[in-house]
C-alpha cells in the first residue's frame, strides 16, 4: 500500500458546524382533517459535518411555538448520516440513515419516534446524473383523543376531560428512481416512487428544477400522488440565499405530500427562517489526495468547493479530458487510476480552470497556465506516507 498526500490527515478530526436556526410558519389544517390554520415561533440548533472519504452527519434539536390557543406546539429531536463512496468516475454507491423522535402538544397531543433507511446507486456522465434509491422504516406513534363529559357532583355539575391514547405500529417500504439533468444554471429533474405500507400502497410522480444564481437556489417541485386516500395534487417551492460565509435566509411553502410512514395526510404552510453558524470544528483543508494499490494505482482526489454547481478534474492520467467529480457535501470527489512518476492535473470550477494554492508541485505550463503536479512512486509492500 502506498499512500500519499491524504494519509497524514484521513485520521484528522471530522469537520463539524454547528448552527442556530430561528424563523416563523404558518400552517394549514391537514387535507380532510379538522383544526384551525396556526402560526409559529420556531428554532433550534443544528450540528452538521463530514468525515472519512464520503461520511457525514447532523443532529438536531427543534422546537415550535403556537401563536394560537387552537395551535398545537411541538419539539422534535432528529439524527442522520451516511457515506456516498464512489467506485469510478461514474458511479457512487451511498446509504443515509435518519431517525426523529417528536412531540405535538394539545388540542390532540401526538407522539412518533422512527427511523428509516436509503440505499441508493448514482450514475453521472458529464451533466446527467440517475439516481436509484431504496427506502425502508419503521416506528411507533401514539395519538390521545380527548373525551369531554359532563357529570353531577355534590358540588354540581362539572365538566371532565378524559385522555385515551392510541398507540400503532409504523412502517413502509419501497424505493424509487430520479433523472436530472444540468442545463445551465438550471437543473431540471423527473423522478418515481413507490411505497407499501399498513394503510395501503403509494405512487408518486415528481417533475420540478433547481436553478442557482450568485449567492442563492431557488426550487420549485410539482407532484401527483395516487395514495390510499385517493388522488393527490402537491406543488411546493424553495428559495435559499448566502448572506455571508455564515449567514443564509431561506424560505419556503405549498402544498405538502402525504407520509407514507407516518400516515400523514397533505397539508399546507409556509415558513421562513434564518440560520447562522455559530460554530465550526475541524481542519478545512481544500485539497485533499490519496494514492492506494498494489497494482494498479488510484489516485483520490477531494476538492471542497461549496459554492460550485459542477467540478471536473483533467490532467496526465485522463489525457486532459474532463472527468466529472461527484459532490458529497461541500467536498467533489474522484477516483482515477494512475502510474508512477510525474503526473499534473488541475480542476475546472463551473467551467473556469482552477489550481488551489495549496496543492502539490504548482507550475506553469507551456501556454502560460499552472498546474499541480504530483508524483506517484512505485508500489511496494510497505507503507509510505509523504505530504
Amino acid at each position: 500500500m502506498v499512500a500519499t498526500g491524504l494519509a497524514a490527515v484521513q485520521a484528522r478530526a471530522q469537520e463539524a458546524s454547528l448552527d442556530l436556526d430561528l424563523g416563523a410558519s404558518y400552517s394549514l389544517p391537514p387535507a380532510g382533517g379538522t383544526g384551525d390554520p396556526s402560526g409559529y415561533l420556531n428554532g433550534g440548533l443544528r450540528l452538521a459535518g463530514i468525515f472519512g472519504s464520503g461520511g457525514y452527519f447532523h443532529l438536531g434539536g427543534f422546537g415550535g411555538l403556537a401563536l394560537r390557543a387552537e395551535g398545537a406546539s411541538w419539539a422534535s429531536l432528529l439524527a442522520g448520516g451516511g457515506w456516498l463512496e464512489p467506485v469510478s468516475s461514474t458511479v457512487a454507491l451511498g446509504l443515509a440513515v435518519s431517525g426523529e423522535v417528536f412531540t405535538v402538544g394539545a388540542p390532540v397531543p401526538y407522539r412518533a419516534a422512527y427511523v428509516q433507511a436509503e440505499p441508493e446507486v448514482r450514475f453521472g456522465s458529464d451533466r446527467t446524473s440517475v439516481r436509484l434509491n431504496g427506502y425502508g422504516g419503521i416506528g411507533v406513534s401514539e395519538v390521545t383523543t380527548i373525551h369531554t363529559f359532563v357529570r353531577d357532583t355534590r358540588f354540581g355539575r362539572r365538566l371532565f376531560q378524559v385522555g385515551f391514547p392510541v398507540t400503532s405500529d409504523l412502517w413502509a417500504w419501497g424505493g424509487g428512481a430520479e433523472f436530472r439533468q444540468q442545463v445551465g444554471p438550471v437543473a431540471p429533474r423527473i423522478g418515481v416512487e413507490a411505497y407499501d405500507s399498513p394503510q395501503g400502497a403509494y405512487l408518486v410522480g415528481r417533475l420540478g428544477f433547481e436553478a442557482t444564481f450568485e449567492g442563492g437556489v431557488f426550487s420549485v417541485e410539482g407532484a401527483v400522488w395516487d395514495s390510499p386516500d385517493g388522488d393527490e395534487f402537491v406543488l411546493t417551492a424553495g428559495l435559499a440565499v448566502f448572506t455571508g460565509p455564515k449567514w443564509s435566509l431561506s424560505a419556503s411553502g405549498g402544498r405538502y405530500g402525504p407520509d407514507p410512514l407516518l400516515d400523514s395526510p397533505p397539508g399546507g404552510s409556509a415558513g421562513a427562517s434564518m440560520s447562522v453558524e455559530i460554530g465550526r470544528f475541524g481542519p478545512r483543508p481544500e485539497i485533499e489526495y490519496e494514492i492506494g494499490g498494489t497494482g494498479q494505482l488510484t489516485l483520490t482526489l477531494r476538492l471542497r468547493a461549496p459554492d460550485a454547481n459542477r467540478v471536473t478534474c483533467a490532467g496526465d492520467f485522463t489525457d486532459w479530458l474532463e472527468i466529472p467529480m461527484i459532490r458529497t457535501g461541500d467536498v467533489w470527489l474522484v477516483h482515477l487510476p494512475v502510474t508512477p512518476g510525474p503526473n499534473h492535473f488541475g480542476f475546472f470550477v463551473d467551467g473556469a480552470w482552477y489550481v488551489p494554492p495549496e496543492a502539490p508541485g504548482i507550475a506553469e505550463d507551456e501556454w502560460g497556465g499552472i498546474h499541480a503536479t504530483l508524483f506517484v512512486p512505485e508500489p511496494r509492500e510497505s507503507s509510505d506516507v509523504t505530504s
